[in-house]
């Protein structure tokens, strides 16, 4: 594939599976990535890797779902795909095949840029100028604009995204999931190129700034670059770094009426942070519960009986707006025997240790994972950055050291973490009726 792509997505079904790649052990694999800190706060780190011609350098910048002004949701997102236009950089990504792709989750916002390996030094430049010296106009601003308010109201079309929009707006009210598609259509329409001009120059930061950079070049010289082309830029006064989040609602059930032929029953709580000591152990516990074919949930829903469509069960390696949740679709008269037997796994799950066997079964499921996501520069890019962003002390080495936590889970470790997960629980259930009303 040429150039790799790695494209993030919202927190629906698919970044659901995504999402828990973040949850997975990593294990040593090709050389040692080299990390420098610039004067200026910029943290790079980079890894070479011998078995591809491209190379990929992920920015993400520390500007979180909570930094958001309350009156207009979706900032975040307007103005990362304002800067990924390109606008006044067409000849430069002709040139050198490249292309500027954004990203947007709970604890940062993301600039990524994929080029032949050769084109390292013209990469650099284009990514310090799409951060760091970027045209903001009217007509890049309208651009994105329409194909945000686009996405936006699409949405609640597809009924599992829509519950787990409910579901996290329940969780974390005024941020919800804080990811691509998060934000209010009217909000966004009425955000004008100041306040996108703004929001910018208070966030985009060198000082808050992680690079990840992955492919087929030297390390040393790709950090050496950077530093070069990088480290005049200067620092600012950086935001307060971990806003607290809001108070959940009223933990209990929200049912509401849709059209169409597919239930969907979701339910979770507020999980904790990727760095936090019983991380490994709540990120085992969700997947026993509904991650693979083998855990209690597939089996319960689809294997004992036919009853789903769709089984997941994730957790999100966020600070800002950390979830545990579960997501069932199915057939509108099942809905609510979905919900006896998830409400019963996951009731057991918080009362009873997990047997030996598929204690260890959840464990290698994570770990398999961790091989799924070490197979491009997209995915090594982006981890790097972002374990070193919101990795704590031990920066993107927690990503090599959650292989051992994870390994070292035990079943009364599990237990007392889906108990801080589960109690309390927030749920939301769609029922479907050809006659159905949001």
């Amino acid at each position: 594939m040429a150039p790799e792509r790695r494209r993030p997505h919202r927190l629906h079904v698919a970044l659901l599976a995504a999402m828990v790649l973040a949850a997975t052990p990593v294990l040593a694999q090709g050389p040692e990535p080299m990390k420098q800190r610039l004067p200026n706060g910029l943290r790079v780190v980079a890894q070479g890797n011998d078995y591809t011609a491209t190379v990929v350098l992920t920015a993400l910048v520390r500007v979180t779902a909570l930094h958001e002004p309350r009156d207009a949701g979706g900032i975040r997102q307007l103005t990362q795909m304002v800067l990924a236009t390109g606008e006044g950089c067409q000849e430069e990504l002709l040139a050198a095949a490249m292309r500027p792709e954004a990203q947007v989750a709970p604890d940062f916002v993301g600039l990524s840029v994929a080029a032949p390996a050769e084109s390292l030094e013209a990469a650099t430049r284009l990514l310090r100028r799409l951060l760091f010296r970027p045209t903001l106009s009217e007509q890049s601003l309208e651009l994105a604009r329409a194909e945000l308010v686009r996405n936006l109201t699409a949405r609640d079309e597809v009924p599992t995204t829509f519950a787990l929009d409910r579901l996290a707006e329940t969780l974390y009210p005024g941020v919800g999931s804080g990811d691509t598609t998060a934000g209010d259509p009217v909000e966004v329409g009425a955000v004008g190129l100041s306040e996108v001009r703004s929001f910018y120059g208070r966030h985009y930061l060198p000082n808050a700034t992680v690079i990840g950079i992955s492919g087929g070049v030297d390390a040393q010289e790709a950090v050496t670059l950077v530093a070069r082309e990088m480290g005049q830029v200067l620092p600012g006064s950086l935001p307060e770094q971990r806003p607290e989040p809001p108070a959940g609602r009223v933990p209990g059930v929200e049912e509401i009426g849709i059209g169409g032929r597919t239930s969907v029953f979701a339910t979770g709580g507020r999980a904790v942070a990727i760095s936090a000591p019983d991380y490994p152990a709540m990120a085992t516990g969700i997947a026993l519960l509904g991650s693979g074919m083998g855990s209690r949930l597939y089996r319960a829903l689809r294997l004992d009986r036919p009853l789903a469509y769709t089984i997941a069960a994730e957790l999100t390696p966020s600070e800002a707006a950390p979830s545990g949740i579960v997501i069932v679709a199915c057939d509108p008269q099942a809905l609510d025997e979905v919900q006896q037997i998830v409400e019963r796994e996951i009731a057991l799950a918080t009362e009873e240790p997990a047997g030996t066997e598929e204690l260890q079964r959840a464990k290698r499921y994570l770990i398999g994972k961790h091989a799924l996501r070490r197979q491009r520069n997209w995915e090594i890019a982006h981890y790097l950055a972002m374990f070193e962003l919101l990795g704590g002390a031990e920066g993107y080495r927690l990503d090599a050291r959650l292989a051992g936590e994870i390994a070292a889970v035990d079943a009364p470790g599990v237990l007392a973490a889906m108990r801080k997960l589960f109690r309390p629980a927030w749920t939301v259930r769609l029922r479907a009726s050809e006659a159905g009303a949001n």
